[in-house]
């Protein structure tokens, strides 16, 4: 499978399992799916990144900002609790 759809999958996953706010704050991506991450970057960094991998880097600058903004949400729930 490739690595994009890794990094959806084990989001999808994540989410199904009806995760806590403070599950959501804590949720990392597994190493396979940062290393992949890191790799399109130091190619883009070093000029030698290649159109698929560019719309590969894409899609993960996407899912991280869908990532970071879900728990941006679940610290706000988890600090509205604490109230």
């Amino acid at each position: 499978m490739p690595v994009e759809n890794l990094a959806i999958l084990e989001i999808a996953r994540f989410m199904a399992s009806h995760p806590s706010p403070e599950d959501v704050i804590n949720f990392t991506a597994s190493d396979e799916v940062n290393q992949r991450a890191y790799a399109l970057l130091a190619a883009d960094r070093d000029g030698i990144i290649t159109d698929e991998e560019r719309r590969e880097l894409d899609s993960y600058e996407a899912i991280q900002h869908i990532v970071i903004q879900a728990k941006a949400e679940a610290f706000l729930k988890v600090r509205q609790q604490a109230s």
